[in-house]
């Protein structure tokens, strides 16, 4: 017995040092293509920017056939990498669940060209997603390469989805927690130890090439005192009530574009004809949203400006997102943050002392961002990350934690878990490049307080195909048997049939 267990200590040991080294090698992958994906929007941006701006009537001519050309090579792109459409948020989770399996090499070159003649043509989303799925594929290929196993492939995928997310945003610890709430949904210090490798890789690489600085320039100079907690509350509900709407107005445009009478290709061109003569006359309101924000903590604005500016950035995520283009939301749920925070700003003016605006600003990110995703810890980092400043930490977890309350009350669902379900909760669904039926392996950290605990096993209702192989607890590993019960704190490895893993990813997460 003691042979088998030192044998048993010994491959995961092993194991371990595997996920970390080859967590560096995915973070480093996963970082030079989400940064080259960056530069490329950055460039895109000002270029747009300023061909809006001197455009003459025959050179508008000529600019909207070319929006015509960019419309058509993203619909054939989309066509030849299906999987490549929107966020890529919920296909990654798909494909670590075993639903898909995604073509890595097609997916990449949709996301990344799609993702930038997008951003040309003004459409209103985002790098976050892009960058996810990109790191995400490459991580895949990495692996694949590496000739590693199923189970190391989905660690080294949401490794690399992760470090996207840590590079695009200068963000590594909110990469690590968005794998954790978003994509794998579980706790395993096998899978935090790739993941934060990957992302400390990402953002070194990140830092490198663009410079230690936060994802914004513009800093918190005057913290919310401790009286001001009645402004805080008002702003986590009016945050949270724009995130519903957010969540609803996207869901709706994702439902309904697809059923126009139309090619897809014609509504991207009529989406990105419509944003080309609003981007003449306010070239900010299109794009990701990141010179917005920029733009918004500049000043106050007035609060009749800031309004429809709000809703008409909300209008145009909604048609972007929905007409199936290639790119994100996280960036645009920031700048609809940053609005809502100046609007809220606006209406109180006269209660508020102007030192104290770019709180406003960072409490409607946190906010929205919350209401929109529902995972308060990853949005709290992440505003805090990207903002350079933890001093407004406080403020702002009060500000997520009202937000969150106001989604739940309102009944809204996580917006990747609406689109997941959208796309992937048919079981009877079939597609090209599904996976073939596999046993599959994977570990889980058993939480204090699921309700399972103190059960046998044998008195549990799992699938019959469904397997657990070990349990490590306080440092000795076992082979369990139909009278084991499983305690907090235990480590799990399960084997079973890719067909089971959603189901018994929802028992152990």
């Amino acid at each position: 017995m003691t042979e088998i267990h030192d044998k048993k200590l010994y491959r995961k040991k092993r194991l371990e040092w595997r996920l970390a080294l080859f967590g560096l090698l995915v973070g480093l992958a996963s970082g030079i293509i989400a940064v080259c994906y960056r530069l490329f929007l950055t460039k895109v941006d000002s270029l747009r920017t300023s061909v809006l701006l001197s455009a003459t009537f025959w050179q508008s001519i000529g600019i909207l056939l070319a929006l015509l050309f960019f419309a058509f090579c993203m619909h054939r792109l989309l066509l030849w990498a299906p999987y490549s459409g929107g966020s890529g948020i919920p296909q990654i989770r798909a494909e670590l669940l075993g639903k898909i399996d995604m073509a890595v090499e097609p997916t990449i070159v949709s996301k990344f060209i799609g993702g930038i003649l997008g951003n040309a043509g003004g459409l209103t989303l985002g790098r976050e997603g892009p960058s996810i799925q990109l790191g995400g594929m490459l991580a895949k290929k990495v692996s694949r390469l590496l000739d590693v196993s199923e189970m190391e492939e989905r660690y080294l995928v949401t490794a690399g989805a992760a470090a996207g997310l840590a590079a695009a945003f200068n963000a590594p610890l909110s990469g690590a927690l968005f794998a954790m709430e978003e994509i794998h949904k579980s706790l395993s210090h096998l899978f935090l130890i790739p993941c934060l490798a990957a992302c400390l890789m990402a953002n070194y690489f990140s830092f490198s090439v663009l410079g230690v600085q936060s994802a914004f320039a513009f800093g918190i100079h005057a913290t919310l005192p401790v009286t001001a907690l009645g402004f805080i509350v008002a702003m986590g509900v009016l945050s949270g009530l724009v995130g519903v709407v957010f969540n609803r107005g996207l869901l709706f445009a994702n439902r309904a574009l697809p059923k126009l009478p139309i090619p897809r290709y014609l509504v991207i061109f009529l989406i990105m004809a419509v944003l080309f003569f609003v981007g003449r006359q306010e070239p900010l309101l299109l794009g990701g949203g990141h010179a917005l924000i920029e733009d918004l903590a500049k000043g106050a604005f007035s609060l009749a400006p800031i309004f429809v500016f709000l809703l008409l950035r909300l209008l145009f995520v909604w048609a972007s997102y929905g007409s199936g283009a290639q790119g994100g939301i996280f960036l645009p749920v920031l700048a609809v943050g940053a609005m809502t925070g100046a609007l809220f700003f606006s209406l109180g003016s006269g209660w508020i002392a102007s030192e104290y605006y770019m709180n406003f600003l960072y409490l409607g990110m946190v906010g929205v961002l919350t209401a929109v995703v529902q995972a308060p810890l990853m949005s709290i980092m992440l505003v805090m990350e990207m903002s350079g400043s933890i001093n407004i930490m406080l403020p702002m977890s009060a500000c997520a934690i009202i937000a969150f309350l106001v989604a739940k009350v309102c009944r809204t669902e996580p917006i990747y878990e609406s689109l997941f379900a959208m796309s992937f909760g048919d079981p009877k669904a079939s597609h090209s490049d599904s996976k073939k039926e596999n046993m599959t392996m994977q570990y889980y950290l058993i939480p204090n307080e699921a309700p399972y605990l103190g059960k046998t096993l044998s008195d549990w209702d799992l699938p019959d195909s469904v397997l657990i192989a070990s349990i490590e607890r306080e440092g000795s590993t076992f082979t369990p048997n139909g009278a084991t019960s499983l305690k907090g704190g235990d480590e799990i490895l399960v084997l079973c049939p890719e067909e089971d893993l959603e189901k018994v990813n929802a028992i152990f997460s």
